[in-house]
């Protein structure tokens, strides 16, 4: 993408992250190898123009228009729909007792998806970001919700980021999430995209230190749980290790 500078405003144009969700799509940028349920359930990547503004210390908005929700370079949506896309982001000041410094976040994207015919789709995606109420210790609570236009129910994941600074080079991070995700359906009734699971509960637990200027070690232990419709509860336990140069 090309980074211009207009009137104090900010442009991005070509193919660039989306607004919506905690975590992006380089690994090595999250606190975790393994990537979140709600980080499954939102697009990650537009074709288009995206404008951010600066309004003040505290205010900063953005609004941007794209070609669909598909990640796909160039992707196209059905006929000359286009996709939105808009955030804001509030931190509360000095004057808010021990909340200033809390870091509110709210994103959306509403588009179609690559060449779909199923309509127009509603990503919604939310955070509050603590001030170190604790020591060393940074909290930070998400909300991923799809609201689909065919005739499924909505999918929605809770989540929770912890992380704690044991030294200066070692960090110990967690990441709790529940909720559902729901099927996307085409007009014709076909799904289309993720599979229906109810009652998803995830768990996360990392350790991330730091061995040299350019080098991370990570470590980590996940559970997830989840019921797909009409069966039984599947479980899944994953340990991953990474090493990390950055160049």
């Amino acid at each position: 993408n090309i980074d211009l500078r207009w009137n104090d405003i900010d442009l991005k144009i070509g193919q660039f992250g989306t607004v919506v969700g905690n975590e992006v799509y380089n690994y090595n940028e999250n606190a975790f190898y393994t990537h979140s349920w709600g980080f499954a359930l939102e697009p990650t990547h537009h074709t288009g123009i995206l404008a951010s503004y600066t309004m003040s210390d505290d205010l900063q908005i953005g609004l941007g228009l794209a070609n669909s929700t598909s990640a796909a370079i160039n992707a196209r949506g059905v006929g000359s729909s286009k996709t939105w896309l808009a955030s804001v982001s509030y931190t509360l000041p000095s004057g808010t007792g021990a909340l200033a410094g809390t870091e509110l976040y709210y994103g959306l994207v509403k588009g179609d998806q690559d060449g779909a015919s199923k309509g127009s789709d509603a990503y919604h995606y939310a955070s509050i970001a603590l001030p170190e109420l604790v020591a060393n210790l940074s909290i930070k609570v998400v909300w991923d919700h799809v609201e689909y236009e065919s005739f499924v129910a909505d999918s929605n994941i809770l989540g929770l980021y912890l992380s704690y600074a044991l030294n200066a080079d070692t960090t110990l991070n967690l990441r709790g999430e529940m909720g559902n995700i729901n099927a996307d359906f085409d007009g014709n009734g076909a799904v289309t995209g993720t599979e229906n699971s109810d009652d998803v509960k995830s768990l996360t637990l990392g350790l991330n230190h730091k061995i040299w200027d350019n080098v991370i070690s990570r470590i980590e232990y996940r559970h997830d749980r989840a019921a797909a419709v009409g069966t039984a509860d599947s479980q899944q336990d994953t340990v991953a290790l990474n090493l990390i140069y950055s160049f």
